[in-house]
């Protein structure tokens, strides 16, 4: 049945003969009302499914062949000048799949000014033209598309005047590998022979353990828009849960360990080196007792948590003005011991003696377990004077 394309209204053939028969033979269809509701009824059903065909069902991607996601490598790669290197880009399925192949590619210089220091073809050879200096990496977008979906990678490219012959990578930190929940490292890559010939200033892309994602994250790729995407069309799998805008930068987010690797093609030599991180607590917070709209206000439910050896910051957050003291006392006075430097108010360890408005004081944590503490406040005026509130101290 052809569809109904005009939605003006318009009597089917079938009601028309309908009609017709009726007109002339009155009394055949008086005596069979209900056959000629019925027909009318089917007429017009069938103009109602003729109707629907106008909308055609969409159709369903298989997640074994949708494209899922793109990958350059070399992720990372270091080159002299007048070298030249292949990018290969490929596809993975939604349900993880390697694709066959791609549609096509786009190639993209993040930023125009860097055409100066690079050359990329259509096929994706990178021809090195100019050193890019320390920590001022070119960054190579690019863009597969497959059954109409695009998304997209970034590769970093350092370029130096000449090789660096025998180099070797190390991302084995100087000092610790324990980074504290909510902050950020600076782990910065060395790329030396044993000559002590080393490429300024690497900057990397850093990749993650399988499973670590969650616990920490590392720099996440953006996009510009081309002639045939918007930024919006454009995504990667993010290093981690949250952005990170830095390359050779990792951010902890949740306690646990976590391994970080880097993959770094370096004059043609594919090199790679990991590290594993202790993610703690924090070693420092800071709680504050001040009011707020004629209410006492402190930090969500008054519960820290710290790594043993962190430190609290206690403080009478009223202003001066208010004239209010607030002391700190603990459960277990002992537990709280005295920060190196000490405090110079409220006393060096334990309890916590009245301060001023704006005063705080510090607190060491030395031993895991629990510390409950309770704030006083004194003097100033109603409604805030002789008003108590606790909180909790957790050092694991």
């Amino acid at each position: 049945m052809t569809p109904i394309r005009n939605t003006s209204p318009r009597t089917s053939p079938l009601v028309q003969r309908t009609m017709d028969t009726a007109r002339k033979h009155p009394r055949r269809i008086s005596r069979g009302r209900h056959l000629y509701g019925a027909l009318i009824g089917a007429a017009m059903a069938t103009m109602a499914a003729c109707q629907g065909d106008n909308s055609a069902a969409p159709t369903l991607r298989s997640p074994a062949t949708t494209l899922g996601s793109v990958r350059v490598a070399p992720l990372n790669a270091i080159m002299a000048v007048g070298d030249t290197l292949r990018l290969s880009v490929t596809g993975r399925s939604l349900s993880g799949a390697l694709l066959s192949h791609l549609d096509s590619v786009e190639y993209v210089l993040q930023n125009m000014t860097d055409s100066g220091r690079v050359q990329i073809s259509a096929s994706g050879v990178v021809t090195a033209i100019a050193p890019s200096g320390a920590g001022n990496p070119v960054l190579v977008q690019v863009i597969g598309f497959k059954d109409g979906l695009a998304l997209a990678d970034v590769a970093i490219l350092q370029i130096t005047q000449t090789v660096i012959t025998g180099a070797t990578l190390s991302i084995q930190p100087s000092d610790s590998v324990k980074l504290a929940v909510g902050n950020d490292r600076q782990l910065v890559p060395v790329i030396q022979n044993g000559t002590g010939e080393s490429v300024n200033g690497p900057a990397v892309r850093y990749e993650l353990g399988p499973g670590d994602s969650t616990k920490m994250s590392c720099f996440t790729p953006y996009f510009v828009s081309t002639a045939t995407v918007t930024v919006q069309q454009l995504t990667t799998s993010a290093c981690g849960g949250g952005p990170v805008q830095s390359l050779n930068t990792l951010h902890a987010n949740l306690k646990g360990v976590a391994w970080v690797y880097a993959n770094v093609t370096v004059y043609g030599v594919p090199l790679r080196d990991s590290v594993m991180f202790f993610l703690t607590n924090p070693y420092f917070e800071f709680v504050s007792v001040a009011p707020y709209a004629l209410n006492l206000t402190g930090p969500s439910a008054n519960t820290y948590t710290i790594a043993p050896g962190g430190m609290m910051g206690f403080q009478n957050g009223f202003p001066s003005a208010f004239g209010a003291l607030v002391s700190f006392t603990f459960d277990d006075p002992e537990g709280a011991a005295a920060t190196n430097p000490p405090s110079d108010v409220g006393g060096t360890s334990g309890n916590i003696t009245p301060l001023t408005g704006g005063q705080y004081a510090m607190r060491l944590f030395p031993t895991a377990g629990t510390y409950k503490w309770t704030a006083t406040i004194t003097g100033g005026a109603p409604p805030f004077t002789g008003v108590t509130t606790t909180g909790t101290v957790i050092v694991q």
